[in-house]
């Protein structure tokens, strides 16, 4: 049950978050930002699903509204003791992260929070129960405060794409605003 819930949400998510690359044109309005057909390398774009997004370039911190997001480090690993793997999986991509919270509640990392986005556009959740030092699912962030954590996510090769994040309390099928941190 759990993993058909996990690839449902793959398939809301991967139609949710449409192209990569770069590319855009001014807004009609003025306000707002410019309208794009792509992402960018980095800035802040709305694509034609409606959807604004946030790109932060390699070794940039992503903000968001409430939240920020740093990426420390990608290790490569060819095992990582975990629960569940997934059919296929033949390397672990393993996060170090900075997330900070713009909130003023405390607030929980969830587990369809941030998300592995590749550039072909395919998503993957991170393992929630991944046997990892400092495993950020899970962990609370106090009001303006920051944590550092790893995400662990089961792939089958190595990946070139960004961290696909989701604001404290949007929920991945309803987020009108979503942040992309990309890694080399």
């Amino acid at each position: 049950m759990l993993l058909r819930l996990t690839a449902l949400l793959a398939v809301v998510l991967a139609a949710a978050a449409c192209s990569s690359s770069s590319g855009s044109s001014a807004p009609a309005s003025g306000q707002g930002p410019p309208t794009a057909s792509t992402l960018p390398a980095s800035g802040t774009v709305k694509l034609s699903d409606g959807k604004i997004y946030t790109v932060a370039a390699p070794g940039e911190t992503l903000h968001l509204d409430n939240l920020t997001l740093h990426i420390n480090k990608v290790g490569w690993n060819r095992h990582i003791d975990a629960p569940v793997t997934p059919p296929g999986t033949r390397t672990y991509a393993v996060f170090s992260v900075d997330v900070s919270n713009g909130t003023k509640t405390t607030q929980s990392i969830q587990a369809t929070q941030i998300w592995l986005r590749n550039t072909l556009n395919h998503t993957y959740l991170a393992s929630v129960a991944a046997k990892v030092p400092d495993p950020l699912i899970g962990q609370r962030i106090q009001p303006g405060q920051k944590v550092t954590g790893d995400l662990v996510f089961a792939l089958p090769g190595h990946m070139q794409g960004g961290l696909l994040v989701y604001r404290f309390g949007d929920q991945p099928a309803t987020a009108t605003h979503v942040g992309i941190a990309r890694y080399s």
